[in-house]
């Protein structure tokens, strides 16, 4: 099923031991692979820390872009994020790769703000909170036919593409050669736990992680969200997008353009191809922050027992309805877990220590007392 050479089978074992893929599968969660393998800023990470706070034990998940993330993060060349899915399949584990579609305009936005300081203007996101917002979004207007453009499930994958999306279940999900893929909807996150459960058999808790809402630029973003009027010759184009067609029905469509039509602009005439690739050029060249970021996430999988502690009350502040800030870092957690050991070692120290004054005392009181006096007394007593 899977022609690999040896070559590249050591190149794809090799791989897997830079992601941490383990082959060990007396253990079940190394049987059981999830790849996360989407464009960035669908809500993803959202899915990444759901599954590792609730079903670690379960399924091993991994978070990819694309192969520039492999490079960046694992020193990984010379092979594809799909040829790496395939050779776990032919390691015979049970493996998932799920996509997530995002409304197009609110992608974009997204994608836009996710590198607005480290590519678009070079800057740090505190200065870039600062800007005139005019300024904002003049530049997403020049970038935006250029900004998420990718379907991975219809063009990355490299499988048969379904002629309707399932609009009852509000997903796909198709079996290719044993790999199971998955397309999920964002503006169906509020349902994805009971679809997760349904795919997976496993009680997953949706967590909302990697928000712009509560990142440095998030006035700026703020702004600009009540503030855009898409121009009228970019609203055409989402009109026609063929994505948008596909993935909402046609009342989903309509209710999403008419949201849109409310907020209309004027004619803004975006870079042309030319324009975008040497801005592209110059933006690469000029940068001096690194796009891709090492970690974003509240659950980075650990299973250290700081972690575990940590991931555990997590769970109980999502089952009581809290709003979770925490973040599992793994220095900190074990730095939190060891305290709580020191001040446990410390209160069964005092308790042994009262134990032994206790046993002192009344070792002192019968050196103290004359013998025979305590039973006499109480013989006494008792004749009386």
């Amino acid at each position: 099923m899977y022609d690999f050479t040896e070559e590249k089978l050591q190149l794809l074992k090799d791989a897997n031991e830079k992601m941490g893929i383990c082959e060990d599968q007396t253990i079940e969660k190394n049987k059981n692979i999830i790849f996360v393998y989407c464009p960035p800023k669908v809500g993803s990470t959202t899915l990444v820390t759901s599954f590792r706070l609730c079903a670690l034990n379960k399924y091993s998940v991994f978070h990819i872009h694309d192969e520039l993330m492999l490079k960046v993060l694992c020193g990984i060349e010379n092979v594809s994020v799909n040829e790496i899915i395939k050779y776990n399949k032919y390691l015979r584990k049970n493996i998932y790769v799920i996509d997530v579609y995002r409304s197009p305009i609110e992608h974009k936005i997204s994608v836009y703000f996710e590198k607005i300081a480290s590519l678009h203007f070079n800057n740090t996101e505190e200065n870039v909170n600062a800007y005139p917002i005019a300024k904002i979004i003049n530049r997403f207007n020049m970038l935006f036919p250029f900004l998420s453009r990718s379907d991975y499930y219809r063009e990355i994958f490299d499988i048969p593409f379904p002629e309707t999306f399932d609009f009852e279940n509000k997903y796909l999900c198709q079996d290719i050669n044993g790999v199971k893929y998955i397309k999920l909807r964002l503006n169906d996150s509020n349902e994805w736990q009971s679809i997760l459960n349904k795919i997976f058999q496993v009680n997953i808790k949706i967590v909302n992680d990697y928000e712009t809402e509560k990142k440095p630029i998030k006035d700026i973003y703020k702004q600009f969200k009540e503030q855009y009027r898409i121009p009228s010759n970019l609203f055409y184009l989402i009109e026609q997008c063929n994505s948008l067609k596909y993935y909402y029905s046609h009342d989903e469509r309509e209710k999403y353009l008419d949201g849109w039509r409310s907020k209309l602009g004027e004619y803004v005439e975006p870079f042309s191809q030319e324009q975008y690739f040497m801005y592209n050029q110059l933006s690469f060249e000029n940068q001096h922050i690194g796009e891709v970021q090492r970690t974003h996430y509240i659950d980075t999988g650990c299973t250290c027992i700081g972690c575990k502690r940590k991931r555990q009350i997590i769970l109980y502040k999502i089952s009581r309805g809290e709003t979770v800030d925490d973040v599992i870092d793994h220095n900190q957690a074990n730095n939190e877990y060891n305290a709580i050991l020191v001040q446990k070692n410390k209160q069964k120290m005092n308790q042994l220590l009262q134990a032994v004054s206790r046993i002192n005392q009344l070792n002192n009181l019968k050196k103290k007392a004359k013998p025979g006096a305590i039973l006499k007394g109480s013989f006494v007593k008792q004749i009386k």
